[in-house]
């Protein structure tokens, strides 16, 4: 039995070891002048419950980028397209390596994109590369727009999800990513989309 701890606390290691070749980054989800139009609503009340997540406004097609270098996975209960009846439009993305707060593995789910996002579960992306647009899809069947106002709605999910709840703030586990983003503004400014971004 302690064999089978240790084999698994180094598999463990190994799998949450950073990747020397990628750069650590973040990178603001919008473009600059958007940095400001957010506030801290986590857990405020929801038709579906709490906010498990940050809404960031911008105008409908406002580009989103992606926070971190990361491969793209299936939204939680999204469908075809990345649809989710909640979400409307989502892509998530599971972080390569260890940067600030964001722990390699953790995943970041960005909801309510204005249509579906060209990339396939299995790309790999780059922080800052663009992933889709701001929209106001969601909150129903798909294509359903219209319900609120257009916004990001970043959500961020520890990589063990509720086997670590000194991370998890929720028990799907969600953490609170309104100081991600006051961190990556504070310590550095929001860097410009790359080139070669998807459209």
């Amino acid at each position: 039995m302690i064999l089978i701890g240790a084999a698994a606390a180094v598999l463990f290691l190994v799998l949450r070891s950073p990747d020397p070749t990628e750069p650590s980054v973040t990178v603001f989800p919008l473009p600059e002048r958007y940095a400001g139009s957010y506030s801290n609503d986590w857990g405020a009340a929801r038709v579906q419950g709490t906010h498990e997540g940050t809404d960031v406004f911008a105008p409908q097609g406002t580009p989103i980028r992606s926070v971190t270098a990361g491969t793209v996975s299936r939204a939680f209960g999204s469908g075809g397209k990345g649809w989710n009846n909640l979400g409307g439009y989502t892509v998530m993305i599971e972080a390569s390596y260890d940067v600030g707060p964001i722990e390699r593995g953790d995943r970041l789910y960005y909801a309510h994109m204005n249509g579906p996002t060209p990339l396939e579960p299995g790309d790999t992306v780059r922080a800052g590369q663009k992933i889709g647009s701001v929209g106001d899809t969601g909150q129903g069947p798909p294509g359903t727009r219209g319900k609120f106002e257009p916004h990001l709605h970043l959500g961020w999910y520890a990589g063990w999800g509720f086997l670590e709840p000194n991370r998890s703030e929720a028990s799907s586990g969600a953490m609170n990513p309104y100081p991600l983003l006051r961190g990556i503004e504070r310590d550095k400014p929001p860097q410009k989309e790359q080139s070669g971004d998807v459209e």
